[in-house]
């Protein structure tokens, strides 16, 4: 009997626990259950990235991603890069297990910020000779002999992705 009381006074939390969920009458999708993927990361970035174009910025884009969950995204500013803007919209005290998703190959004080703040791994899409030759960042940005040697490196990793080609194009 004392089972059947517990059991029963169970079923009653959780029921009212989603009462409100019934009476909102939100469905769960398909959508829903989808397993995140890079390519979902990067068209996040993309998203932010088509955004910039659109307001007459460069076509920059990145995401922060953490525990397959998006904490910010960012654009290039004159004061800091799109990923700088993405970590600092993140809020995150710092980036360990985080993975960054970037159009753009990033400037080396973005790859620093990234080494420092321990960022797992940063994918990005366009390299940074034609990053340098659409003229999205001067070649002194990608200045290699001034990345931070004490902060553990960050492994930086292409993939295609030809949403993000076409912008810069």
């Amino acid at each position: 009997m004392k089972k059947f009381a517990v059991i029963a006074a169970a079923v009653a939390i959780v029921a009212a626990a989603c009462a409100p969920a019934a009476v909102a009458g939100v469905p769960i999708t398909k959508v829903d259950k989808i397993d995140p993927t890079e390519n979902i990361y990067m068209d996040m970035a993309c998203t932010a990235a088509s955004k910039s174009v659109a307001s007459k910025g460069k076509p920059c884009g990145a995401v922060v991603i953490l525990n397959r969950a998006w904490k910010g995204s960012g654009t290039a500013t004159a004061a800091a890069t799109a990923e700088q803007n993405a970590i600092a919209a993140s809020r995150l005290p710092d980036l360990e297990f985080a993975d960054v998703y970037t159009i753009c190959e990033p400037t080396t004080e973005a790859y620093n910020d990234m080494c420092r703040m321990g960022a797992q791994t940063c994918y990005f899409v366009i390299p940074r000779d034609v990053v340098v030759a659409k003229g999205i960042y001067p070649a002194e940005a990608y200045d290699d002999s001034k990345i931070d040697a004490s902060a553990t490196p960050v492994p930086l990793k292409q993939m295609a992705f030809p949403e993000a080609e076409k912008l810069v194009k």
